[in-house]
């Protein structure tokens, strides 16, 4: 099994991370759906929201690190090769995607930074991105 990515095949570590980020993504979107489930105040939603928090926050480590995956190797070829506005057009999905799994995450951890409430990560809790504003947490 090929770790970097080749003309004719994805990488391990590649085929990999798309999957985790797949199923992560899922997982921080079943997270807060289901928080409707706990009445507010409770152990149980508690407990959701921050798992909602630290998934969310492993997107944001994990796009990094496809990122530099991405960045050591090309991309196979697609053969026959596509339209340019195909290319054109995947390119921008691609860049959108990215942007969304980088900017989602900053976003939910400043509204919580705003909120006044700390953000914990596999046990550490984080620094808040800014001071506490609950108008502006609302917004």
């Amino acid at each position: 099994m090929p770790w970097k990515n080749s003309d004719t095949r994805y990488s391990t570590m590649s085929i990999a991370l798309h999957w985790l980020m797949v199923v992560l993504l899922a997982v921080v979107y079943a997270c807060i759906e289901f928080r409707g489930v706990f009445p507010k105040g409770s152990g149980g939603r508690a407990l959701i929201v921050e798992m909602h928090f630290m998934f969310g926050l492993t997107v944001f480590v994990l796009v990094w690190l496809r990122l530099f995956a991405r960045a050591l190797g090309v991309a196979p070829k697609i053969l026959p090769a596509p339209p340019p506005w195909q290319a054109a057009l995947a390119t921008l999905m691609h860049v959108a995607l990215y942007v969304f799994m980088i900017g989602t995450p900053i976003l939910g951890w400043l509204i919580v930074s705003a909120q006044g409430h700390s953000v914990m990560f596999y046990g550490i809790e984080l620094p808040p991105l800014i001071g506490e504003n609950k108008d502006l947490a609302k917004q």
